[in-house]
């Protein structure tokens, strides 16, 4: 969001992480999560060292995905056997079958298993190079009156260098998930030391260090994510239903640019198309040739869950003032007119129960102008101007989407939100709230909140819809951003009526619509639905160290029919049958030879391949071993001898120059103690 960029406390030169790098340099990154335990790869669970994980189930079908890490990248496919049964230990086989993965898709799997139960949970596991992967659990959608209870855990917004992935880790922990909606911001585009916590981000360094632009600094950095353990862990356990945000191409996207995307990072479009591929090819995610991630998932008859994109199918440049007459062009647009007119068919065509919508930004109104008031650097506009990423940057357009629902008696619509970093509840009306100014003696010109026909906050007559709005797993919030202190009385004050001056004049409620509000902690909610009710409970970790501990914050919830928001005392109870949890580790490999190597090495990638200047060589070392990495010619002769060093556990990545060698094919040969493994790399010019 821009607001973030306004108060980014961060900067690659205060944290001396943004050095130029120099030809063939080996760069060494100790990911520490525990002391100086550092935190590279699990040596036992080659050479699925990523884990597995599922996605975009149906009645009757259900993605699941994994990633090879080859022993040896000489430009050879890897055949991949997957598995499907009925319980955990894989012995009642249902589903399987083999496929061929290479460096055309970064040695990543993505199968759609087929003739499936609906509302079955089923475990999974692939087995490649003599090796078997995590035993992972998903679970098919319900058909029809099945559905009974569904429970979700809804995330966003996980940055690698602002803490560590301790709300995952929780939701790995429940039994009792149909399915984890994560509303984007799955990555973070930016380079070491840019965004996050400086304590945090020197344990948890990025690869590449930069900002990612090409093909190879996006799956890099996908890489790099999908090494953590709380994230690993919780796809092992549960499917996942996505959708990105902006970072996961670049901060405050659009179909045409970003705000984090200039001209010397080359065009928009090929980045854009490349941050697509590449999230389709590590996200558990059914493919599709237009890289769509807008769809519906019907789990029954109980709820239509609608996922949209607001960011690169159709939205156009953020409007930068609220005082710029564009604001309220009928035609203005966030999702674009085809994906519009999807979403109000699947509205209005819904026999579901509860029309869940899942979308990245805020879409209930939202005012902050107030906070304006006594300070000096901003004025209301400028600070409401802050906010035109979300809806509010479209109001016409979500005027129409809401009149659309009133005019059709749609009931029951909740929408789910990420993108903030903090977590709110909404009852969703059309201008809940009426916004004029008055010149006060001493205080000046100052916003007056006056109530609105469209909505009573006592009764919530006249809204339409409700909204859960979830917290960030790590990215930084209010207090993060700002401080402490002014989190808290921002926090407090939101929704509250505003007196400037004692007993001069009450400036009204800016958000009587807003019927929860915390900026300061991190987590995800549990969305809990029946037939009668939709309730959000949110849960809070910290998020600067590796913590067991959680917290419940609070629960809302709305009935069938009524539209408006109700507090609830505790979080909902959990389902009345819970399923078995995927074994911790891969069960017993079929190849004795294969289980007897343990991966104390593991080359992670080769990019780019082919390359031109620069080349990387990005592995890990699971344990300190003597390492020699030499290049040798297409002819077996010796170029260079790169590394010869006995070396400490960590992530590395060692930059090959080009200058010097002449066109043509070379192998990287690596010798690690007594395992050898190679590499082929081109340099195309």
């Amino acid at each position: 969001m821009k607001f973030i960029q306004l108060v980014l406390l961060f900067t690659c030169t205060a944290w001396g992480l943004c050095a130029q790098q120099k030809p063939d340099q080996l760069l060494h990154n100790d990911r520490a999560a525990f002391g100086s335990a550092p935190m590279t790869f699990n040596p036992e669970w080659g050479p699925f060292f990523h884990g597995v994980a599922s996605g975009d189930p149906l009645h009757d079908r259900v993605i699941i995905w994994t990633r090879v890490t080859p022993d040896n990248y000489d430009g050879t496919s890897v055949e991949v056997t997957w598995r499907v049964a009925t319980d955990a230990a894989m012995q009642n086989v249902v589903q399987s079958g083999m496929v061929e993965t290479n460096e055309s898709r970064d040695y990543t799997v993505k199968i759609d298993v087929t003739s499936l139960a609906a509302g079955t949970t089923y475990y999974y596991e692939f087995e490649a190079l003599g090796r078997k992967s995590l035993v992972g659990r998903t679970k098919t959608t319900p058909a029809g009156a099945q559905a009974t209870h569904l429970k979700f855990g809804v995330v966003s917004c996980s940055n690698y260098q602002a803490g560590y992935f301790n709300g995952y880790q929780r939701l790995a922990e429940r039994n009792d998930l149909d399915a984890v909606i994560h509303l984007g911001d799955y990555i973070y585009e930016y380079g070491n030391g840019t965004y996050g916590d400086s304590a945090v981000a020197l344990n948890r360094p990025l690869e590449p260090p930069t900002e990612i632009i090409s093909l190879e600094d996006y799956r890099t950095r996908y890489s790099t994510y999908r090494l953590d353990t709380s994230l690993i862990r919780v796809h092992q356990q549960h499917p996942f239903i996505t959708v990105w945000d902006d970072h996961e191409s670049a901060n405050d996207s659009y179909v045409a640019g970003a705000e984090n995307h200039s001209e010397d990072e080359g065009d928009w479009d090929v980045r854009k198309a490349i941050s697509k591929q590449v999230y389709f090819e590590w996200m558990p995610i059914r493919d599709n040739d237009d890289f769509q991630v807008y769809r519906k998932i019907s789990y029954g008859d109980l709820l239509d869950l609608i996922m949209l994109d607001t960011r690169l199918e159709g939205r156009e440049k953020q409007i930068q003032s609220i005082t710029d007459p564009d604001l309220n062009d009928p035609d203005r647009t966030i999702l674009g007119a085809e994906q519009k007119a999807w979403l109000l068919e699947q509205l209005r065509n819904s026999s579901a129960r509860w029309k869940v919508i899942g979308q990245q930004v805020m879409f209930a109104e939202f005012n902050v102008g107030w906070a304006a008031l006594g300070d000096p650097n901003f004025t209301f506009e400028a600070l409401e101007s802050i906010f035109l990423d979300i809806w509010d940057g479209y109001p016409a357009e979500r005027t129409q989407i809401l009149n659309f629902i009133q005019e059709n008696d749609l009931e029951n619509v909740v929408i789910l939100t990420g993108d903030v970093h903090s977590a709110f509840a909404f009852d969703v009306a059309d201008d809940p709230v009426n916004v004029t100014f008055q010149t006060l003696p001493v205080v000046g010109r100052v916003p007056l909140y006056q109530p609105t026909p469209n909505y009573d906050a006592t009764t919530g007559a006249g809204a339409v819809a409700v909204e859960f709005v979830t917290p960030s797993v790590t990215s930084a919030n209010f207090d993060e951003n700002l401080n402490l202190e002014a989190a808290q009385g921002f926090q407090a004050q939101i929704n509250k009526p505003i007196e400037p001056v004692p007993g001069l004049v009450n400036l009204g409620n800016p958000n009587p619509h807003m019927k929860y509000a915390d900026l300061i902690q991190h987590g995800y909610f549990i969305l809990d639905v029946k037939a009668d009710s939709a309730q959000a409970n949110w849960y809070y970790s910290p998020i600067l160290s590796v913590a067991q501990e959680e917290a419940f914050g609070t629960a809302w919830y709305t009935y069938a029919g009524e539209s408006r928001l109700r507090n609830a005392a505790t979080p909902s109870a959990p389902k009345a049958v819970q399923d078995a949890p995927a074994p911790s580790e891969p069960l017993n490999t079929t190849s004795t030879a294969a289980a007897a190597r343990r991966h104390k090495f593991a080359v992670l990638g080769v990019y780019p391949n082919p390359f031109e200047d620069i080349n990387t060589l990005h592995y890990s070392l699971a344990e300190a071993a003597q390492v020699q990495i030499s290049l040798y010619d297409a002819k077996g002769k010796l170029v260079r001898t790169l590394v010869n060093q006995r070396m400490q556990p960590g992530i590395f990545s060692l930059q090959l120059q080009a200058n010097g060698l002449p066109r043509g094919a070379y192998v990287y040969q690596i010798q690690v103690d007594e395992q050898r493994y190679t590499a082929k790399v081109v340099l195309s010019k």
